[in-house]
């Protein structure tokens, strides 16, 4: 049996227009571009071609919905008691197998009824083994997505942290406690204190280490974006996804996930996170199917969580899902001990990432670190040594350097101190006002209008920069 080509076209062109013209189908896919029109024609030849098989033409419904009927039971009774499609596969050619041998042996089953059964046995074997494939490549391609995934993300640090004073050794212990197990963390600290690095310091020393360590600023992503980042989104699920999106959560699938800022996560993402946390499984956006997740949680937050539950910004449930096992992050007014240390350390990194000569800090410089308040924490620390690398060319670094904020100070009422020979000859100062708003054009122009990277880059937060754009009437 064959069909000629008009036979052909008149089953294609009766096939488009059903799914164009019937109300059910266009309804259930949403009125978007059907697949039919570009894939019916390598769709229906495909099935056609099983015509040019003489056996399939003895083909009934009656006779492969049993066959059906029995894998689905097979699949849900082998996964219940935690066998693995692989594992049933093998189960089918075994017994294959050895209904093979009864021929060579006594048997009270027929010929008959041997062949029916080893018919039956290779179907339900491709059938399974074919549902093995499918798991096996999507564990490939999310195992793809990881990698590229932590190649293209480059900023990721596995740095340590440092100090030896009793707060930050509090923290060493709280860590020690959480190595051994997947419990939840919630970190809580002032903004610069090292949250990120306490994260990563739990991830790189967990049974995880070997897993990806993914993070998302929950506060640095727009509104409408985050649960699409967050669980990923199906091709078509809304006007700017013309591809599929592994989200985070899978990304980060048998490894840790970190959210930062998890305090400035919107109220309606906030439930799909407490559901993902809960069942173990999300579901990505224009998804119609549950994956499951196996992944360790650690969130941050610089806002006093308890009180935004109180103030109706964020959900109770979810608060006591995350504050499982709080660990709090000193400011470093409150570790003072380190202060010297951590410098002594940027001192180093710094030197060598902008190839400047090695030089230390002068006992009043020492004084000056210790004395100072740091509002910015340690991220305002690390701010002032790379700024003050950069002014002192190898020179001792001085309390004066230390204090120097370039385009600010009037150097004539400044304290004499040593600086390079290519700053000796300075220009007309400008105000601290005209400074910032150039510095803030800048960055703009740089990052090609990125708020967050822009943020990032001044070392403000995205609502300061908000607001001084405004201030200043700049036009992003």
């Amino acid at each position: 049996m064959s069909l000629n080509s008009d036979q052909y076209e008149l089953i294609l062109e009766n096939w488009v227009h059903e799914f164009e013209e019937n109300p059910h189908y266009t309804q259930e896919l949403n009125n978007s571009t059907l697949p039919v029109k570009a894939h019916s024609r390598q769709f229906l030849t495909q099935i056609i071609d099983l015509l040019k098989h003489d056996d399939i033409h003895h083909l009934k419904q009656t006779t492969v919905k049993p066959v059906f009927d029995t894998w689905h039971s097979i699949i849900q009774n082998q996964l219940s008691a935690g066998l693995t499609t692989k594992e049933t596969a093998l189960m089918i050619y075994a017994l294959k197998t050895s209904l093979s041998k009864l021929s060579d042996q006594s048997s009270t089953i027929n010929t008959t009824d041997r062949e029916t059964l080893s018919t039956i046995l290779d179907i339900l074997g491709m059938l399974i083994f074919e549902m093995y494939t499918l798991e096996k490549e999507k564990l490939i391609s999310k195992q793809n997505n990881q990698i590229q995934y932590l190649q293209n993300n480059s900023t990721i640090k596995k740095s340590k942290l440092i100090g030896n004073s009793p707060a930050i050794c509090a923290v060493y212990q709280a860590i020690g406690l959480v190595l051994e197990n997947d419990i939840t963390v919630l970190l809580q600290g002032e903004s610069g204190t090292g949250k990120d690095i306490v994260a990563q310091t739990i991830h790189d020393n967990s049974k995880r280490s070997a897993k990806p360590y993914i993070a998302i600023n929950c506060g640095a992503i727009p509104r409408e974006l985050v649960e699409s980042e967050l669980f990923g989104h199906e091709k078509g699920s809304f006007t700017s996804a013309d591809a599929q999106k592994i989200g985070k959560f899978e990304l980060a699938d048998g490894g840790t996930l970190f959210l930062d800022e998890i305090g400035e996560l919107p109220l309606e993402t906030q439930v799909k996170l407490l559901r993902a946390i809960q069942n173990k499984e999300i579901e990505r956006v224009g998804g119609t199917g549950v994956i499951p997740i196996n992944v360790r949680i650690i969130a941050a937050t610089n806002q006093r969580l308890k009180q935004l539950v109180d103030a109706k910004q964020f959900r109770l449930d979810l608060y006591y899902r995350l504050n499982v096992f709080p660990i709090s992050i000193p400011a470093l007014r409150d570790r003072k001990q380190d202060i010297l240390q951590l410098a002594t350390h940027f001192l180093a990194v710094y030197a060598a990432q902008n190839q400047l000569p090695a030089t230390a800090l002068t006992d009043e410089a020492q004084q000056y670190l210790l004395n100072h308040s740091f509002e910015g924490n340690v991220r305002e620390l690390e701010n002032m040594i790379q700024r003050a690398l950069i002014i002192a060319q190898g020179h001792p670094i001085t309390s004066t350097i230390l204090a120097l904020e370039p385009g600010k100070l009037d150097v004539a009422e400044a304290p004499v101190m040593a600086l390079p020979a290519s700053l000796s000859n300075q220009q007309p100062l400008q105000s601290l006002a005209e400074v910032e708003k150039n510095a803030i054009t800048d960055a703009l122009t740089i990052k090609k209008g990125n708020i967050q990277q822009v943020a990032k880059a001044l070392g403000i937060s995205r609502t300061t920069l908000y607001n001084k754009i405004e201030k200043y009437g700049i036009n992003i």
